[in-house]
């Protein structure tokens, strides 16, 4: 058995037997993997997963004990290939990773600090732009790895979730959102004046979707890059509401600024994105497991101010 049929089978399990979410993580397409079980169970001669009006719907006995034993074996190789990337010459040299401003100031400083800590031979260079032109660099080549508010919308593009919270409005503490019990409904975000990131962060984007509604375009008083900006704008006029993730709290302490999570709920998910081309070197695929990695203890937790 190969290791892509391992990783295949292994894939199959985690997605809860769900062929078509499979194939999105292994980006390839759902035949490709109905094939490759098919394959292995013809060269194994019996069947691993159990079928329902031909979908699969668990393990045999045999694909239990198979998958048990697989997962030892794919935890030793991706642990070798792991070791070898670390002792190849191709440790060293320099990753193009564009990050959106807030993500870098908010999620990513830390990881940032780490990576470089760890991997002294490898120059990152950053690039901080929007959501949409990130994506544009990422499809010419110009950058490696792109940390973007999830959805990506360039096709394409890969994404792994790392990181997930939620966007929350922002008010001073005079405003009457504060007289209000629990998330803030949009029906009332809708109807004040907000100040929020520029049309090029995914956060507006989002944001333009929700709040459309019957009119053509929310009443924003200024969209700006600046996410400190909003803030000094809310905290200096009570009149004013922000739109901003979750996490900017850490970052700015002021008694004078309230804020509330928003009904219906308003997700805030982080993405490390990439082409099928950036992780033809070794470097990149090298960078890219690493944050994955780093993240993959944190992909659940909300940090609250």
């Amino acid at each position: 058995m190969e290791i892509n049929d391992i990783k295949y089978l292994l894939t199959v399990v985690n997605n809860d037997f769900n062929l078509t979410q499979s194939a999105k993580v292994l980006h390839v397409s759902q035949p490709a993997i109905s094939k490759a079980i098919k394959d292995v169970e013809f060269k194994r001669g019996t069947k691993i997963f159990n079928r329902k009006k031909g979908r699969l719907i668990g393990l045999t006995r045999y694909g239990r004990t198979l998958i048990e034993e697989a997962k030892k074996v794919y935890s030793q190789y991706s642990l070798m290939i792991t070791k070898l990337n670390e002792l190849s010459e191709g440790i060293n040299g320099t990753v193009r990773i564009g990050i959106a401003p807030v993500i870098i100031s908010t999620v990513f400083n830390d990881a940032l600090i780490a990576f470089i800590n760890e991997n002294p031979g490898i120059q990152l260079k950053l690039l901080e732009r929007g959501a949409y032109e990130l994506q544009r660099m990422l499809n010419l080549g110009d950058i490696d790895l792109a940390v973007i508010v999830s959805p990506a919308t360039v096709e394409g593009i890969y994404e792994d979730l790392i990181y997930e919270n939620t966007v929350r409005v922002w008010f001073n503490k005079d405003h009457r959102f504060n007289d209000f019990e629990g998330p803030i409904p949009f029906t009332e975000v809708e109807q004040e004046k907000i100040v929020t990131l520029t049309d090029d962060f995914m956060v507006t984007f989002q944001l333009n979707k929700k709040l459309k509604g019957d009119r053509i375009k929310p009443d924003y008083f200024l969209q700006t890059s600046s996410w400190d900006l909003i803030l000094n704008l809310v905290q200096r006029d009570p009149n004013l509401i922000g739109i901003l993730a979750t996490p900017i709290g850490k970052n700015y302490s002021d008694h004078q600024i309230m804020n509330r999570e928003m009904t219906p709920s308003f997700p805030w998910r982080i993405s490390l994105c990439h082409t099928m081309n950036s992780i033809g070197s070794s470097i990149v695929d090298y960078t890219k497991d690493w944050f994955l990695k780093y993240f993959s203890k944190y992909k659940k937790i909300s940090i609250n101010n």
